[in-house]
């Protein structure tokens, strides 16, 4: 996917013979394939931990107000959502 970012660049500022090179799987040293690489790879675990938080907040469970002790997502209190905003798990348990 980096790859195909990197050669739709080239394209973009008419240097298709870079980006030819690139399709043909004979650039694998060009840093910019790299760098996309590495930002497409921390979007992904971000987007990753959205999502997460996400699948819990969108379970019924943890709104059912028959739950022994109350619904979980009082104990919750936003928890999740600033973990994963500040870059964390989830659940980043202290212990």
């Amino acid at each position: 996917m980096a790859a195909h970012l990197v050669a739709k660049v080239y394209d973009a500022i008419n240097r298709p013979d870079l980006a030819a090179m690139i399709r043909a799987g004979q650039a694998e040293d060009f840093p910019e394939i790299a760098d996309a690489a590495a930002l497409l790879e921390h979007e992904t675990a971000r987007i990753g931990r959205y999502e997460s938080a996400l699948r819990q907040y969108a379970d019924p469970g943890l709104w059912d107000d028959t739950t022994p002790g109350g619904m979980l997502a009082l104990h919750d209190g936003g928890e999740m959502a600033r973990n994963v905003l500040a870059g964390r798990p989830v659940f980043n348990h202290r212990d």
